[in-house]
């Protein structure tokens, strides 16, 4: 492409939005904000005004009256796929908020969509881009774990029905949003099929709500076999007392074990091989303390996309719909292996 900055609309002014993409557009200066679009008229105005920008009702309306190259979608997760639709086929590069939606045959329509109208997809999964995770994704490609015997991923956090209550109670919805496994879990199911590098084989699971009156899941475990023999498992769950605790990764190899964890992924806890390297010593430097479970990837995430849309470059920079795929057919396979209480062989 040849011009220097990117039009760029947000749909949806929930929570993600205002709390990491508004930001992360800004600060970027080769995005140009244009404007924000929701079915909450006063929300849409509210926050309009707050970026500067023009407020919109309806994604017709925004695509009709905006000269946009790039629309990002921060709306239920059910919806993402059938709004990606509508902006792709305008000629518009779309980007997904996590996950890249609740049905993978409705993801692979996105994905058919965007290809069919040369347009660019991009799935918000940005907990790959902290550094921890970069550190541990860099150490397994380098080998030097040897053969990875287990991943393990570990969710303790905590939602009050105030949080599945608010934006007319979607998150409480098994058919708009799912739950621990897919609206919270999502960038470590992503995680774990990105850090075992291979395709999963096998799943069962099993989850179950209780506490909340809420149709979507509340916890469970599971247990996924890669094609490479490596065995993932997770345990999630919303019910954490007293807060939010627990976010981890867990890597054992034959020749290394190494355990992210924090909150949210945030912190190295735990980096042992058998073959020691200097920088070694600087991985726990690495840690950080975000202000939300976001992070701070969401940042980088539209420095990459912005990078990739107006210079070019390698696919593996950026995280496509494609990759994003990855872990919706996971999801599917797993909640499939719950409800049907056997195991589910992959690909779907």
């Amino acid at each position: 492409m040849s011009q220097t900055q990117l039009k760029v609309g947000i749909v949806g002014c929930g929570r993600v939005s205002r709390t990491a993409h508004y930001d992360a557009i800004k600060n970027n200066s080769s995005l140009d904000f244009r404007a924000v679009c929701d079915t909450d008229r006063e929300r849409a105005d509210i926050w309009a005004k707050k970026n500067k920008v023009k407020s919109y009702y309806s994604l017709e309306d925004l695509l009709d009256n905006e000269q946009l190259d790039l629309v990002s979608i921060n709306v239920p997760n059910r919806l993402h796929p059938k709004l990606g639709i509508k902006v792709a086929e305008r000629g518009i590069h779309v980007i997904c908020e996590k996950p890249l939606g609740t049905r993978l045959i409705e993801v692979d329509e996105l994905i058919n969509c965007c290809e069919k109208n040369n347009v660019q997809l991009f799935n918000v999964l940005q907990n790959r881009y902290n550094e921890t995770n970069k550190l541990l994704k860099e150490a397994i490609d380098n080998g030097r774990f040897g053969q990875i015997h287990t991943c393990n991923i570990t969710l303790r956090w905590r939602r009050e029905i105030d949080y599945y209550q608010e934006g007319n109670g979607w998150r409480a919805s098994q058919d708009l949003s799912g739950g621990v496994f897919t609206n919270q879990a999502v960038h470590y199911v992503d995680m774990l099929q990105w850090l075992v590098g291979a395709p999963a084989q096998t799943v069962y699971a099993k989850m179950d709500t209780c506490v909340h009156a809420v149709d979507v899941e509340t916890h469970g475990s599971a247990v996924v076999q890669f094609k490479n023999g490596v065995i993932g498992s997770l345990d999630l769950t919303n019910l954490n007392y007293p807060e939010d605790t627990e976010g981890s990764v867990t890597i054992l190899g034959e020749k290394g074990a190494v355990k992210i964890g924090g909150k949210s992924m945030n912190q190295v806890l735990e980096w042992k091989f058998h073959s020691p390297i200097p920088d070694d010593e600087k991985v726990f430097d690495s840690s950080f303390t975000p202000p939300t479970v976001y992070g701070f990837g969401h940042q980088e995430f539209y420095d990459r996309v912005t990078h990739f849309l107006l210079n070019g470059g390698e696919e593996n920079r950026i995280i496509s719909g494609k990759e994003g795929r990855k872990s919706v057919e996971l999801l599917e396979a797993l909640y499939r292996s719950s409800e049907e209480s056997r195991e589910i062989t992959l690909p779907l």
